[in-house]
Formats: C-alpha cells, sequence, structure tokens
C-alpha cells in the first residue's frame, strides 16, 4: 500500500514541460533524430537484412517520426484542447502523452515500412508494430522523464531555499500613496494575470481582503506603466508584487510564491527564474 501511495505521489508530480511552441517543436526534432540514428546504428525490425540505401530508409522512419508527433500535437491541443501549460501537467498525465506519441510513430512508421518494402498495406500486422514499438520505447521514455522531473525538482527546490534565506518579511500595511494601476495603489496589487486580451488583477482592498478586477489590457502595457515599481514578470501568464511574497517553494515546472493576503499559488516558470531571482537580491 504504501508503494502504490509512493507512485501515486510521483505521477501527481509537476512535470517540467516545454514552455512554448519553438521548445515543443524542437523536442520532436530532437525525436525524430534520435529515431533516425538509433535505427541506422542497432537496425531493429529486421533492417539489418537491408543491403543499400539504408541511411536513406532510416531518414524516411524519422521523417514520419517527424510527420506523426506534429499531428499528434495538433489534434491534442486543437482537437482535444489539451494544454501542456496549464499548472497541472503531471508527471502521470505525461506519461499518458507520451504513450499516445509512441503508438502515433507506429502507426505512422508501419505504413512507411509497408509501403517501402511491399507496396501494400496489411493492416493485420499494425497491432504486432504497435506493440513492438511501445514495448520499446516505454520503458526508456519513462525512465528518462523521471529522472529529468527528479533533477529539475532538486534544482528549483533548492533555488527556492536560497531566496527564502535572503528574503525579509513581506509588509503587512498598505499604502494608499504612490503609483497605481487602474486606480489601485501598488502596494496593493498582489498579482495580474493574462486573460487573452483581459487581465485579472488581484489585489487587498482596505480591509485586507482579497478583491479581482478585469480590465481590458495586456500584461506587457501593464508591465510598461509599472516599470521601476515591485511588480515583475514570473511567468508568461503573471505579473507578481516581489514585496507581498511571503515564501517561496520549489517543483519541476520552476516555482511557486505565497503571497502575503492570497492563498493563490503564483507560478514562477523556468525560463523567468533566473531574471526573479535577480530581482529578488
Amino acid at each position: 500500500m504504501r508503494l502504490l501511495n509512493k507512485i501515486g505521489q510521483l505521477l501527481n508530480k509537476p512535470f517540467p514541460v516545454e514552455e512554448n511552441t519553438a521548445g515543443v517543436f524542437r523536442t520532436i526534432v530532437y525525436v525524430s533524430l534520435f529515431i533516425t540514428l538509433f535505427l541506422y546504428v542497432f537496425r531493429p525490425f529486421d533492417l539489418h537484412l537491408i543491403e543499400s540505401n539504408l541511411l536513406l530508409t532510416c531518414l524516411g522512419f524519422g521523417s514520419m517520426t517527424f510527420l506523426s508527433c506534429v499531428i499528434w500535437e495538433f489534434v491534442i491541443s486543437r482537437v482535444l484542447g489539451f494544454s501542456r501549460w496549464r499548472g497541472n501537467f503531471t508527471f502521470g498525465r505525461w506519461i499518458v502523452h507520451m504513450i499516445g506519441t509512441i503508438l502515433t510513430i507506429s502507426v505512422a512508421n508501419f505504413i512507411f515500412a509497408r509501403l517501402t518494402f511491399f507496396g501494400y498495406i496489411l493492416w493485420e500486422y499494425l497491432p504486432q508494430m504497435m506493440i513492438s514499438t511501445f514495448a520499446l520505447g516505454v520503458f526508456p521514455v519513462v525512465v528518462i522523464g523521471g529522472l529529468a522531473l527528479i533533477q529539475q525538482e532538486k534544482k528549483y527546490q533548492h533555488i527556492a531555499g536560497e531566496i527564502n534565506v535572503q528574503n525579509g518579511t513581506p509588509p503587512t500595511h498598505l499604502q494608499t500613496e504612490g503609483p497605481t494601476i487602474f486606480s489601485i495603489p501598488m502596494s496593493q496589487v498582489r498579482y495580474v494575470e493574462a486573460l487573452q486580451n483581459y487581465v485579472k488583477i488581484g489585489y487587498l482592498n482596505s480591509e485586507h481582503q482579497l478583491r479581482e478586477r478585469t480590465e481590458r489590457a495586456t500584461l506587457k502595457s501593464i508591465l510598461a506603466e509599472a516599470e521601476g515599481s515591485q511588480l515583475v514578470k514570473c511567468h508568461r501568464s503573471f505579473l507578481v508584487n516581489r514585496d507581498a511574497i511571503l515564501s517561496i517553494s520549489g517543483n519541476a515546472q520552476g516555482l511557486l510564491l505565497t503571497l502575503y493576503g492570497t492563498e493563490k499559488p503564483i507560478p514562477v516558470s523556468r525560463s523567468y527564474v533566473s531574471v526573479f531571482r535577480k530581482n529578488q537580491t
């Protein structure tokens, strides 16, 4: 029972995914190149029987891998509404995502292999191809993913610990003078969250109660207006009041901020950690 609980905890840990479309595309290119080199060097699935054009054949499999990964990403993001950039993207979700990727690659390469070597497709052989590809790929993929998760988690927990040591106690009083955002004093603002063409401003009122206001603006315009203030960008979708930070924790996706006056955790994505760290020192 204890083992099952540990496995469940591991599967529910946040997973360090690529933070933008360019990063996803780059990963697909790396995977395709890896498949090409793997097939060329180890020659599984009777590839050792090919006497000529082996490299060209392996490049064909690599190209089909690239195409199938792009199609898979399009289907899950545009058709199924899946988003890897939400905060609830866990190790378990990543494993399911990778299983889908592996099976999609196996279907694409099955079609390529049948048409290349035989000129026709016998679909009854597809399950065998899918099972073989799954058995060959799922174990190393899960192990590599697990190691990446543990490494990133330790890294950002260490960074969080260093910043917590340097941080002082945030002020509990609210200043009503000074710069404002939509007539809200900057000291009362806790975070600004992007909502497409709008922003949601989380702030404390005069009774220290958290309130939220939605305004038509962008994070870029808010940040430009608040230049030189305590508001800093910490995520592609968040600005945060650095003077309101109570504590910082770390996970594989980056850092999580606990703010004075609100229980809502604010993420610091990996691409913003270095800049955020400089702003805190």
